[in-house]
């Protein structure tokens, strides 16, 4: 019998975000760009429906994966993605960014390398650095400095950094996944330990109550 691990979980769910992820920058694109296609910003592709909707998913299946790897600080990070994407509907843009940013940072600080040397989990974190940077920078830049054009600020090449930095941002879970770890659910498990000791506990106070009136039957015999 084959064990699916989480890892491979998270690589099926990573192929797939990537593909639909491509298909709403181009279909959005269309409407936003015209043709020949060129990339817009792919948080303003996945905002409008259906894609919002399926994003939506992606991150509630994030939140549920982060369980079974018991982190907290995952679990906020998709929570927030989660909540980007939920408040754009009311079209309140400042808002989103702000979220989707302090989730990036939180997805950063939770994949660190725990030891820097060289190798390829280094080599990753960096890249998805590198690309912050540049995709951050250009965007400020189209949207601050005057020489481009409303177009040109939804409409650019450059958004294909923004696509690569989401997606390796995403596969920087796959490093601190464990490669033999199965879904679970570990509040369920926390929940059913503490049940079990809690019963233990009542059990023994009980065993011992019946011994010390044993005891005090004993003496009064």
């Amino acid at each position: 019998m084959v064990t699916i691990t989480l890892r491979r979980l998270w690589i099926i769910g990573l192929i797939t975000l990537i593909c639909f992820n491509s298909v709403a920058v181009y279909y959005v694109s269309e409407t936003t760009c015209g043709k020949p296609f060129i990339p817009i910003l792919l948080s303003r592709a996945l905002t409008t429906d259906p894609w919002r909707g399926m994003t939506l998913s992606y991150s509630l299946l994030g939140i549920a994966a982060s369980f079974t790897l018991n982190s907290s600080i995952l679990t906020t990070a998709f929570f927030g993605f989660f909540s980007a994407f939920l408040v754009s509907m009311f079209d309140t843009a400042l808002s989103h960014d702000f979220l989707i940013v302090t989730s990036c940072v939180l997805i950063l600080f939770e994949c660190m390398p725990r030891i820097w040397q060289f190798d390829l989990w280094t080599i990753h974190f960096l890249s998805v650095i590198v690309f912050s940077i540049v995709c951050v920078v250009w965007m400020m830049y189209s949207k601050y400095s005057g020489t481009y054009t409303l177009h040109d600020q939804h409409c650019s090449w450059m958004f294909i950094t923004e696509y690569i930095l989401i997606w390796l941002m995403n596969a920087l879970v796959l490093w601190i996944i464990p490669s033999d770890m199965t879904p679970k659910d570990a509040i369920c498990e926390e929940g059913q330990a503490k049940r079990t000791a809690e019963s233990a506990a009542e059990k023994r106070s009980a065993a011992e109550k019946q011994n010390k009136q044993n005891k005090t039957n004993l003496i009064e015999f």
